[in-house]
């Protein structure tokens, strides 16, 4: 439980300081991965091999539940939601997805 206030946190963070985070997950991910990554080896520079590699060793969450934790952000606080073409986007794919899975 601790670990995943500690992932709320951090996520809320990022969405309140990167705008651009809440509509593409792919920049969330990066960014949560940067924050983790400076608060256990300090500054540097990493390959994404070496990141997807050694991610644990990092402190960087998995990227799902990177995403839910966004989702129930982004549900309690609707200001730090995605813009509503990304809405209209994501409730899409998630018919669609839906529909996959029945099948």
């Amino acid at each position: 439980m601790k670990t995943l206030k500690t992932i709320e946190s951090r996520v809320a963070e990022i969405l309140r300081e990167h705008p651009d985070a809440r509509n593409d997950d792919m920049r969330l991910y990066l960014l949560v991965s940067e924050s983790c990554i400076t608060e256990t080896h300090g500054t540097g520079t990493f390959t994404f091999a070496d990141v997807m590699t050694n991610y644990k060793g990092y402190g960087i969450p998995c990227f799902e539940s990177i995403r839910r934790t966004r989702q129930k952000i982004q549900a309690k606080c609707p200001e730090l939601g995605c813009s509503p073409e990304v809405r209209r986007a994501r409730h899409r794919m998630e018919r669609v997805y839906s529909d996959y899975a029945k099948n």
